[in-house]
């Protein structure tokens, strides 16, 4: 097997491609320059997905293409540069497997282009789909509806599959995604705890769920891939557990919604940190739940991992590795 892979050098990524590596597959990875630090055995190929010239004939002959590559903020200045780099150099990419014949290919995209739940009892699906004002606030989200319409569009010329992760924890996380919470929880004397709730899931299910669709995933269709659903208090509180440091926890009312996030606006911009943006603290109030049945009968994809021990996992690897 060969297989070519976008964004390796990412949290998901490079977990794929050290899986792919381990299961004796023929890796070239697309990166954007020669610092990477993958595994050794691993071709690389320097690219941009927004230049399409530099990808040239690199994955000619590749059995699956993964498209991780992504664009991550969340401030609403940067929309228009978020839909052309999801969007535009996902197109890009596809275009490329299309020329080079990759007879199957899986484009990561987000749970988040299901919309908002709001209720605790109110789970979604694949077929859910946000209001057309959310996304409109939402740039994140925007640009990942724009990566999925490329793919829906490239369908139609080659076999391409979506998937749909939700929140993300476990090791490989150097850039501190999921992991900005769990540090803030370990290093905190005092935490809000919003009222809402997320999903969560751990990386290596996530890289198995990828793999699963690029083995058995129909082509034009789109398969979350989540674990368990939890309240924003069970999830802190299961930090809190792991790295045995409890804060104390102040419960958010629901009427602070609107007033913590004009202050986050102003905050946001005065630090220029890209999570730090009115729309990620709202949805911190509603709930984003989701079940992943499609994934589970058409996929054969069930996680393994409990959310305790992803935290578990991502703590110990944030410890080895320096980054507390």
């Amino acid at each position: 097997m060969k297989a070519f892979v976008t964004g390796a050098t990412g949290f998901i990524g490079r977990r794929l491609v050290e899986r792919l590596h381990q299961d004796g597959t023929e890796v070239t990875a697309l990166v954007r320059n020669e610092q990477h630090g993958l595994p050794k055995g691993i071709s690389t190929v320097c690219g941009d997905i927004l230049a399409p010239d530099s990808l040239e004939n690199s994955g000619l002959g590749c059995d699956r293409l993964y498209h991780l590559a992504a664009m991550i903020t969340f401030d609403p200045r940067r929309k228009e540069e978020l839909v052309r780099v999801n969007g535009l150099g996902t197109a890009n990419v596809l275009e490329a497997a299309c020329r080079w014949n990759v007879p199957r290919c899986v484009v990561m995209s987000s749970a988040c282009t299901l919309g908002l739940s709001y209720a605790a009892d109110h789970v979604l699906d694949e077929d859910s789909s946000p209001p057309e004002e959310l996304a409109n606030k939402n740039p994140y989200m925007k640009s990942k509806l724009a990566t999925e319409k490329a793919a829906m569009d490239a369908s139609t010329d080659t076999a391409v599959v979506v998937v749909n992760p939700t929140t993300v924890y476990g090791p490989g996380d150097w850039t501190l995604n999921s992991g900005a919470l769990v540090v803030k929880i370990a290093q905190s004397r005092l935490i809000p705890v919003p009222p809402g709730g997320g999903n969560v899931v751990d990386v290596d299910d996530v890289v198995e769920g990828i793999l699963a669709a690029g083995e058995h995933g129909q082509s034009g269709r789109r398969y979350i891939l989540g674990g368990e659903n939890l309240s924003f208090g069970q999830i802190f509180s299961t930090i809190a557990s792991v790295v045995k440091h409890y804060p104390l926890m102040i419960s958010l009312p629901g009427w602070m919604r609107e007033p913590i996030a004009l202050g986050i606006s102003v905050a946001g911009r005065l630090v220029n940190n890209r999570f730090l943006t009115p729309q990620i603290v709202s949805d911190l109030f509603v709930f984003k739940y989701y079940s992943c049945p499609r994934a589970e009968q058409e996929l054969g994809w069930v996680p393994r991992y409990t959310f305790p021990e992803s935290v578990e996992r991502a703590w110990a690897f944030y410890l080895r590795e320096g980054l507390v």
